[in-house]
């Protein structure tokens, strides 16, 4: 193999289905008043590595032929994502913008991943965030109705895409709440372990019970502790309401409980609350979900997000801004569409033209005017027989060829040919 591995290349095929993809979700975010923004490939690494340097540093493409003449070799680099400078655009352009501001960006992220299945080093993603600035008397709970927002467009775009692509496939939202997961572990006394056990617990669908356990004996923790996370993650809603009657965890779980009721209110039913869906990131700060397809669990989250409190202060720790996220990690369920779908169409191409040396000129004609009529047509590019020029068509799945021969010209007609049901329909010239 010549090219670089774990970059995305598509064939024809593939392309045309991912095109449909995001045009779907585009489509689908501005119907909610997601409004579309672009942003750099490139940021300054004192942005994309001010939150977690240990972890991104070892995740973005380093670009040093940039900055051949600045005095720090390193200090440009690929975005790893599509959340950080959107933090950054925010500070930058905050005096232009009316909050809460609802964004959507759809573009590709680049990211030195480990070599391993259902990871890329090249990807798109598809964000829809909302963002406002916190006020030192607003009520913290004044915008949750866009957490709900957020999972509610998710799910409708997914179900446009599945709907589109005719594939009959379910998924679930699992739902949590960062803080929760917060109190219990330091209710364990385990506060300084906080990343460790959340990083574990992140993992616990991808690997197996014993190596959960063993990951976390690692950290010394104890049997009983143990058994207690293992308890209190896989309890339900209606246990965990039970588990204490301590004040500021019960209003944790009411805050859970407003997003699963506001879904309710808008009539989504696919969605679940899982307590051990928890990022182990430390600026999740509140309400954490990941996306599920229910007979492919093994290709992990197709689509995740959570909300940040004052995430933009890492960068200017004068501004205030808290904002809810949720992204499609849309080249992730490329590669589930891919493998479902038996799909061969090579072209965008809806008509083909067939090229015929006595009526050439008439048949240039009729492409162009295809093309004025906003038609998507290409012309044969040079004279052949007929059956040539029909299995040309056929191999690429165009769905009509158009013929114009001596015979059509001296009737100053063209015939249309379904290359589905080998019909045709005779069209009279104008």
């Amino acid at each position: 193999m010549i090219r670089v591995s774990w970059f995305t290349e598509l064939k024809p095929e593939e392309k045309i289905i991912e095109e449909n993809i995001l045009n779907i979700i585009k489509n689908s975010y501005q119907q909610v008043g997601y409004t579309q923004i672009e942003t750099p490939a490139v940021e300054k690494n004192t942005v994309l590595t001010a939150k977690w340097w240990n972890e991104i540093s070892k995740q973005i493409f380093w670009l040093y032929w940039l900055a051949q003449w600045c005095n720090d070799t390193k200090d440009y680099s690929l975005h790893f994502d599509l959340t950080v400078p959107f933090a950054r655009y925010v500070i930058d352009h905050r005096s232009e913008l009316t909050f809460p501001f609802k964004r959507s960006q759809i573009q590709k992220v680049w990211r030195w991943e480990k070599a391993q299945k259902w990871r890329f080093r090249e990807f798109y993603q598809a964000d829809i965030d909302v963002i406002w600035e916190e006020l030192n008397n607003q009520n913290k709970n004044k915008y949750i109705f866009y957490d709900a927002e957020i999972i509610f467009t998710i799910i409708r775009t997914l179900k446009n895409i599945f709907n589109n692509l005719k594939l009959n496939c379910s998924f679930k939202v699992k739902i949590n709440n960062k803080k929760i997961i917060y109190w219990f572990i330091k209710d364990l006394n385990l506060l300084n372990k906080i990343t460790e056990i959340t990083t574990i617990i992140d993992k616990k669908d991808k690997i197996k019970t014993e190596k959960f356990i063993e990951l976390l004996k690692l950290e010394w923790l104890t049997k009983d502790q143990i058994i207690k996370i293992q308890n209190f993650i896989s309890q339900d809603i209606q246990t965990a309401e039970k588990f204490s009657s301590n004040s500021e965890y019960l209003e944790w779980i009411n805050e859970l409980k407003q997003v699963a009721n506001l879904l309710e209110k808008l009539w989504i039913c696919e969605y679940e609350i899982d307590f051990w869906i928890v990022r182990w990131l430390d600026y999740y700060t509140w309400t954490v979900f990941e996306t599920f397809i229910e007979e492919e669990i093994q290709l992990w989250s197709i689509a995740s997000g959570w909300r940040y409190e004052k995430f933009t202060r890492f960068i200017d720790n004068k501004t205030n801004f808290s904002w809810v996220w949720w992204s499609i990690w849309v080249s992730r369920l490329e590669t589930f569409v891919f493998n479902k779908l038996n799909y061969n169409k090579k072209t965008t191409s809806e008509y083909l033209i067939l090229n015929f040396q006595e009526t050439n000129k008439q048949c240039i004609n009729l492409f162009l005017n295809f093309l004025n009529e906003w038609k998507k047509v290409e012309l044969y590019p040079e004279y052949d027989k007929l059956k040539k020029q029909l299995k040309y068509a056929d191999k690429k799945w165009i769905n009509y060829c158009v013929i114009l021969g001596e015979n059509e010209l001296k009737e100053k007609c063209y015939i249309i040919k379904n290359m589905k049901n080998w019909k045709q329909e005779k069209i009279y010239l104008k």
